[in-house]
Formats: structure tokens, sequence, C-alpha cells
């Protein structure tokens, strides 16, 4: 390698070339000495034709060795490796999340709220109080002087509670009032719009068409559109449960067929209220498991001392005092069809043999 290294510099002046054969002179006499070693000489010999190779062999071996291999493993190797790593990675980030945020929260709060009303039809639409009471003093007169107007002394004793309450509604139009000439005229027009054959008071339909004519006006006296109408049960208890549920459900004062449907009374209450009147079973049938401690009994006749009476339900049911107990109807008087229920049926059939009210509906 010393030769390689001095060989440059010989091919730059005169001295040098002095120099070189100096060298060469050397070299020629080391080789006689060495010619027994074939291999050394031909070692040696190479190096002796390297001058005009050395100066472009130094160039190109820095330049392409430095430079080429620096920019390609280098730049394509950084760029593509950060580039790609990145871009897919972020991207379907946002479409994972975007999707799964959406739909997941809107089904699961829907449905949430739609069973909790599921047992609403066996909850009461009103609630019971454990005892209510819609008479009202200044709204009450006794039927006396005239003995037959027990149902148009009711119809509008009943009408003053319902109008003193504000319990009339729509198309309510009846003003409060104790006229006796007022009472006349309900118990004539009764006549005319009941079922009776003949005799001095009304019956069932008449007060349940007075009720309604004078209360709510004519379209009231239709099936269907009525405020009041007749109901008559097999038994003392349906009648009585069902009074109370049309009390409640209305606040509207229920009339009663008394004395074996030989008079009008009116029920403007109970008290002693325990379960609940519009619980039903699973075929949507009222239970009827409640009970109540009594009733308030009004009697438009003087002579029955029942104003505003409470009852015990055992009295009402069982008192040996008829005129304050609730028996089964046994007129017979009331021979027409009802001309404002749709098919024909005697009327007396209706409630013979059974308990009748007059039961507010709305």
């Amino acid at each position: 390698m010393v030769v390689a290294a001095m060989r440059p510099s010989a091919t730059s002046s005169t001295s040098g070339a002095t120099l070189r054969r100096l060298v060469f002179t050397s070299v020629l006499a080391a080789g006689l000495v060495m010619i027994g070693l074939p291999s050394a000489v031909f070692a040696a010999d190479p190096p002796a034709s390297a001058p005009p190779s050395a100066p472009p062999s130094a160039d190109p071996t820095a330049t392409p060795t430095g430079v080429p291999t620096a920019t390609p493993t280098a730049v394509p190797t950084a760029a593509p490796t950060s580039t790609p790593t990145a871009v897919p990675t972020a991207t379907p980030a946002p479409t994972a999340t975007t999707p799964a945020a959406t739909p997941t929260p809107a089904p699961s709060a829907t449905p949430s709220p739609a069973p909790i009303a599921t047992p609403a039809p066996f909850i009461p639409s009103v609630v019971a109080p454990r005892s209510m009471n819609l008479f009202w003093a200044t709204g009450f007169r006794y039927q006396d002087p005239n003995w037959a107007a027990c149902t148009a002394t009711s119809v509008r004793t009943m009408l003053n509670f319902i109008s003193m309450r504000s319990v009339g509604r729509v198309g309510f139009r009846w003003q409060v009032t104790n006229s006796g000439a007022i009472r006349d005229t309900i118990l004539a027009w009764e006549r005319k719009h009941d079922t009776m054959a003949g005799g001095y008071g009304s019956d069932p339909h008449g007060w349940r068409n007075a009720l309604n004519y004078y209360g709510w006006g004519p379209a009231a006296l239709m099936a269907g559109a009525r405020v009041y109408d007749d109901y008559s049960y097999s038994s003392f208890d349906g009648a009585m449960k069902a009074a109370v549920r049309a009390l409640v459900r209305t606040s509207k004062p229920v009339g009663l067929l008394g004395w074996r449907g030989g008079h009008a009374q009116m029920l403007t209450g109970y008290y002693g209220l325990a379960g609940n009147p519009f619980a039903r079973d699973a075929t949507g049938r009222y239970t009827d498991a409640f009970s109540v401690a009594g009733f308030y009994l009004s009697d438009p006749l003087r002579s029955s001392l029942a104003v505003n009476k409470p009852l015990k339900y055992s009295t009402l049911r069982s008192t040996m005092t008829d005129k304050w107990r609730f028996q089964r109807y046994y007129e017979t008087d009331s021979k027409a069809d009802d001309p404002y229920t749709p098919g024909y049926r005697v009327s007396k059939k209706e409630w013979y043999g059974r308990f009748t009210l007059i039961l507010p509906v709305r």
C-alpha cells in the first residue's frame, strides 16, 4: 500500500521523476532477488499498472457509495413507512365510532317506557275517596204539598246539586230553583214522556227523561246521548256497587226506586269505603272487591224523615222500616215501550223483581 500512495505525486514534477527512477531501480533489484518467488512477483505486478487507474478509482468509489446508499435507504424507508401507517389507522377509527353511537341509544330508550304503561287498564281512571257527599242544603225542598211529585221533585233537587257543584259539563242548561211551579211543570212533562198507562206520578222512564231534558236538552233524550239512564240489577250488592262507581266517576247524585218501586229517593254519597271500586280481573270485569259502611239518603217526602240521612249498608238492605229500605221493584203499570230506546219492550219487564236505579253515565 505504500507504493499505491506515492504514485499520484510522481506524475506532478521532475524531481518526482528522479525519485521515481530510484524507486524503480530498487524495486527491480528486489525483483531480481526474489525471482525465485513467482507468486510474490505476480502479486507485485498489478500495482505497477495502477497509476492510470488510481485517480478515477478514488473519485467514483467515494461518490457513488456515499450518495446513492444514503438517499435510497433513508428516503423510501421513512416516507412509505410513516405515511401508510398513520392514514389507515386513523381513518377506520371514526367509521367504527359513528355507527355504534347512533343506532344503539335510539332503540334502547324507545321501548323502555312502553311496558310501564301496560297495566293502565287495571288502574281506575278516578281515585275513589273514602267518603263523599254531594248534598247541598239550599238546593233541597220537599215535594209537599204535591204528594204525587216525588220523581219531579227529585229531578229538581238532583239538577240543583249538579249546578251548585258545577259538574254538569258540556250542554248543561239548568238554573238553580226551588220553585213549586217548576216542580209541577216537570211532573206534567214526565207524564207525557213516560211509559205508564195511567196513574198520577211517573215511572223510571219519566224520571230519566226529565233529568236529561231539563238538564241537557232534547238531544240528551236518545239512547247513546243520555247523561242519566235507568238500570236494574238482580242483587242489592250489584246495584249498590254500581251506585258507588257512578257517584265517584261523575260527581252526580243517583236516583233510587224505593218502596218497592212506588217512590223516588236519592243517594247523594257514601262513607267508609274500603278497597278499589274500579279494580278489574283479567277479563276486564269489575271484581267488586270493595265495600262501603253506608250511604247518604234523601227523600223528598217530608214524612219519610230522611234528608241527607246516613244509613248503614246493612240498614238500607234489610231494615224493617220500609221507607228507608231499598227493595226490588214490583210496580206493574208501565206497560208501554220506551220510544227513546231502539227495539220494543214492555217497560215493566225491565224492572220487575229487580233493584232499579237512575244512574249518571257521564
